[in-house]
């Protein structure tokens, strides 16, 4: 195994992610991991300052999320730089890094499918902080878009006692409780356990959100050098879901569509939309030191996902000034996952040169297994955008069929129909079951021939297989298919100029499956191939302050190709022709200016174009327009720790984006027919929040923020004129008591 992780580049290593670890005790340190294969003073040689990771990174720990109010996994990428968070389904976001959706996700830095649908958008009660990570994952990761990683870092038993509770209410009746104890058993381990509960209403009608967690997590120290930790976490939600709001319908010349001018608070869903998941995970893990220098540990994750989505949405249809009316589309689905993951590692470091080198070598497993139920009834109902009055909930039933059901309004007697026409209609329905297996071995080294100068390099070879079947309305055959030792390489090097400021170049890769599509075959005749991403970063960062602040400046190529298209004419073929390429530049800033006041934010631009298409006319236009070119986004707060303002704290944030659409542009075909836009825009915009607070004592204090101070209007994620365009939060206030003790 060593030999064929060595053969591939001439040392191995790749960040993951990198991250500040704070100690059990609950001081200050200074030193930043290697993400996913290493946790802080627990691996000694390991450590790896996060200003010599040649890649872009943004953490945000727990102070932050605290400070900011980040509830749940979007709102944390929604302050974070560099991300644009989208999607049609109001509680199925994708996150966008470098013009592609994140799609590697790990816990403790062990790579897991467990977040991906049908699971819900976790909430940040159970971690301690997050771990962003933009660019190709895939050394640690396995398969994905070239986009990044997302790291979730459990909270774990702390060495003193400690206990904190949280209360907070706000605007639209939202409150939120918490309560979270950590304490000590003996000298042989610890046990921390938390409660959540989350109640509140939305700001647009009908809209509602429950939420239930809870955990708990215990370690033991088996003799000097071995620690085994486990936990469980529960978590139970249930919001209202929705997909959005149409736009108005591109005109016949060819111009664009446009973005609604109606209420915030309208609501196109229905009034018994519901959603309800229940997801239960747990986690083991073995940590062995061999010596001072070499760590073994062994993960592994486990997570069962029961979902039921019931609700209405509008059709793809765009509106006109004039009449608002459109379809409505009743659903129902019943989802299960489990899902199944295991890493195991060596972490440390040898001689060599007169310095000490590092290197990480390791195995991992990700499979998940999953089926979904569903029921569609399509044009069942109408609704008028400008006066909506909620549908009446009709039958659903995903596991077997319904007679016709009359459109609502129409009167009509379907008990004799037998085709579906405008005033009946029928269900469909059907089911499938859906298996993901993948695993591979890595190995990573961070090489340092002379002082100042290190050279990093990474592989990995990735085994993976999927399959999918058929269950209803007529179960059919296994189909899938399997990639085979595919290798996955990294590169990079970092040049100390001083011994404050470096300059880093890497180069890494990613390689997606894809499915083949249905009935269809490459016109080569080959098999398909999966999308092959490389990206190409330069950069520079600068430590100051003595090390408490981060100057990080950065500049990304990447591009990726295989893209699949069908044949226009012929139905039975496809081609893997389409390339495209993101090109941009990440400005970004965290720590503390001075003591007590920290920053954290940053700049980015991002150019995304096609180069490769099947449509030669579309060919140079850009491939994610809901990702702004510019985008700018900082979080500062100042809290004294002496003079007379000692206890006191305030800050604020600024999110600015500039213009985007959603949609495609009018075109043309052969025949002389004109297809009308569907292209929305949104202008820039800025939001500016604003907190405050102040400590009683060491164990009182309270904050409140207030997010969206100038109530701008806006909407946050814009897709096309048909759906999926959301308008951001109104004003909202919201005010947190915090109780701690230790």
């Amino acid at each position: 195994m060593f030999s064929i992780l060595l053969g591939g580049v001439a040392m191995l290593g790749y960040p993951a992610l990198a991250a500040a670890e704070a100690p059990a005790d609950g001081a200050t340190d200074q030193e930043i991991v290697v993400v996913g294969k290493s946790y802080g003073r627990e691996v000694g040689k390991t450590v790896t300052p996060l200003k010599d990771v040649p890649n872009t990174v943004t953490v945000i720990d727990r102070e932050q999320i605290e400070a900011q109010n980040l509830f749940t996994l979007e709102d944390a990428l929604t302050a974070t730089n560099g991300v644009t968070v989208n999607g049609v389904g109001s509680e199925d976001p994708s996150f966008l890094s470098r013009g592609f959706a994140i799609n590697n996700y790990l816990i403790d830095g062990v790579p897991t499918l467990s977040l991906g649908f049908p699971s819900n958008v976790p909430d940040l009660f159970f971690y301690e902080r997050l771990e962003v990570l933009r660019g190709p994952a895939g050394l640690f990761s396995g398969t994905g878009n070239p986009a990044g990683s997302i790291n979730l870092v459990r909270k774990r038993p702390l060495d003193a006692a400690k206990m904190q509770a949280s209360a907070g209410y706000g605007s639209y009746d939202n409150i939120r409780l918490e309560l979270d104890v950590s304490t000590p058993l003996g000298t042989a381990g610890g046990l921390r356990a938390g409660v959540m509960a989350q109640d509140q209403d939305q700001f647009f009608d009908v809209g509602h959100r429950n939420r239930l967690d809870a955990f708990v997590v215990g370690s033991l120290r088996i003799g000097e050098r071995t620690t085994l930790t486990a936990g469980v976490n529960y978590d139970r939600f249930r919001p209202a879901i929705q997909s959005g709001l149409p736009g108005l319908r591109g005109g016949a010349d060819g111009s664009d569509g446009q973005l609604l001018d109606v209420r915030r608070s309208t609501y196109l869903g229905a009034d018994w939309n519901r959603f309800d998941a229940e997801t239960w995970s747990g986690f083991v893990e073995l940590a062995h030191r061999v010596s001072d220098r070499w760590t073994l540990r062994a993960t592994g994750l486990y997570t069962d996902v029961n979902r039921i989505d019931v609700y209405s949405y509008i059709g793809a249809q765009p509106v006109t000034p004039a009449s608002g009316v459109t379809n409505h589309i009743a659903y129902r689905g019943d989802s299960k996952q489990q899902s199944r993951s295991f890493d195991m590692n060596a972490i440390g470091s040898f001689p060599l040169f007169g310095r000490d080198q590092t290197l990480i070598l390791g195995a991992d497993y990700q499979a998940t297994s999953g089926s979904s139920y569903f029921t569609r009834l399509s044009n069942y109902a109408r609704i008028d955008v400008y006066n909506p009055v909620s549908p009446a909930e009709p039958p659903l039933d995903p596991y077997g069929p319904l007679p016709f059901y009359p459109v609502q309004g129409s009167g009509a007697d379907c008990s004799r129909a037998t085709v579906t026409t405008a005033t009946c209609v029928r269900q469909v329905y059907g089911a499938s079951s859906t298996d993901v297996e993948q695993y591979g071995i890595y190995g990573q080294m961070r090489l340092s021939p002379i002082a100042g100068l290190t050279l990093i390099g990474g592989g990995r070879l990735t085994w993976y297989d999927t399959d999918t079947q058929t269950l209803l309305p007529v179960r059919g055959i296994r189909t899938g298919y399997t990639i085979e030792n595919r290798f996955t390489p990294y590169a990079g090097i970092v040049w100390d100029v001083t011994p404050a400021l470096n300059l880093y170049a890497s180069y890494a890769d990613s390689f997606t499956p894809q499915a083949q599509p249905v009935g269809r075959q490459r016109a080569d005749g080959d098999g398909i191939d999966p999308m092959v991403g490389d990206q190409y970063e330069a950069g520079s960062k600068l430590s100051l302050m003595n090390d408490r602040l981060l100057l990080a400046l950065a500049a990304y190529q990447i591009t990726q190709k295989n893209r699949l298209f069908n044949d226009p004419v012929d139905t039975t073929l496809y081609y893997q022709l389409g390339k495209v390429r993101a090109r941009g530049i990440e400005a970004e800033v965290t720590g503390e200016i001075l003591p007590g006041w920290r920053v954290n934010g940053g700049y980015t631009y991002t150019k995304t174009k096609l180069l490769e298409d099947i449509n030669p006319a579309v060919e140079g236009r850009s491939l994610v327009p809901v990702t702004p070119e510019h985008m700018a986004k900082a979080f500062t707060n100042y809290a004294p720790a002496g003079g007379v303002l000692a206890g006191a704290s305030i800050g604020g944030g600024l999110t600015w984006f500039g213009p985007t659409f959603g949609g495609t542009p009018s075109s043309v075909n052969a025949a002389g027919v004109r297809t009308l836009s569907t292209i929305v825009r949104q202008g820039s915009y800025a939001v500016l929040d604003m907190r405050a607070g102040y400590k009683f004592n060491d164990r009182l204090g309270v904050s409140v923020n207030v997010n969206n101070v100038l109530d701008r209007t806006y909407y946050a994620r814009i897709f096309s004129t048909a759906r999926g365009n959301y308008y951001g939060s109104p004003r909202t206030v919201f005010a947190t008591l915090r109780y701690s003790f230790q």
